[in-house]
């Protein structure tokens, strides 16, 4: 299988945390935008109807229309005036999760986390010297080593001597080590990237939802699904570290 070669850049989980932090503000600005906006829309709503609400010389059907009439003049002078504020914040979303998107491709799989593990260290070229001619028995075996004593090079070693088995002849497949290790920077990554997604479809669905002067119950419910999902706690952790 051949493999397409790009000029991504490869960003730490600390920087793809970053991104995600940057995309959860501008989510909060979005929302605080959108709440100062409807303060205003409320309080020119109360001004109207109480200027209209003792015109004697008018029917009282007109006066609603009148009333109505300003008002949605109002609203709209609103969302017009506040097009370019709601814009700018969307402008600034699109790259962070674009970059966050390009990153997906180095960590959709733990494998690719642990391969890249210990990289350039001399452990782990120890261990592949010495792992070389392992049998099956013994390549099980530092496997499990690797898993209990959360020794990094030592899987990163053993994940290369895995690929280099037939499929039948390996005691371990290269996705349950990899999965076993419970590698963090895996793990994050994972949550940084659903954080990212969840506050970029929250910014285009909140102002889509101002800009229609409704919300969708459906993209609500998206929502909540998409925050249940996130791990907030390991995030947490990213950022304390």
């Amino acid at each position: 299988m051949k493999i397409e070669l790009t000029q991504t850049t490869l960003l730490s989980p600390a920087q793809i945390g970053e991104l995600a932090s940057t995309l959860d503000a501008l989510h909060s600005r979005v929302l605080k935008t959108i709440e100062r906006l409807n303060h205003d829309v409320a309080i020119r709503k109360a001004e109207i109807a109480t200027r209209w609400k003792n015109a004697a010389s008018l029917s009282a059907s007109d006066v609603v229309r009148i009333a109505e009439s300003e008002t949605v003049a109002a609203i709209g002078q609103i969302k017009d005036n506040s097009r370019a504020e709601l814009d700018s914040l969307l402008k600034a979303a699109a790259p962070a999760h674009n970059q966050l998107a390009d990153q997906r491709p180095f960590y959709d799989s733990p494998v690719k986390v642990l391969s890249r593990a210990a990289l350039g260290e001399p452990k782990r070229t120890e261990y592949l010297q010495q792992l070389q001619f392992a049998g099956h028995a013994e390549m099980g075996h530092m496997a499990q080593v690797a898993v209990s004593t959360k020794n990094f090079p030592l899987a990163a070693a053993v994940l290369s001597l895995l690929d280099r088995m037939p499929t039948k002849e390996r005691p371990v497949g290269p996705v349950e080590l990899a999965s076993a290790m419970r590698l963090d920077d895996y793990l994050k990554v994972q949550e940084y990237l659903k954080l990212g997604d969840a506050r970029l479809q929250g910014i285009v669905l909140a102002i889509r939802a101002w800009n229609a002067g409704k919300t969708n119950p459906l993209n609500t419910v998206s929502l909540a699904m998409y925050e249940r999902d996130i791990d907030h706690d390991l995030i947490a952790e990213g950022d304390n570290g």
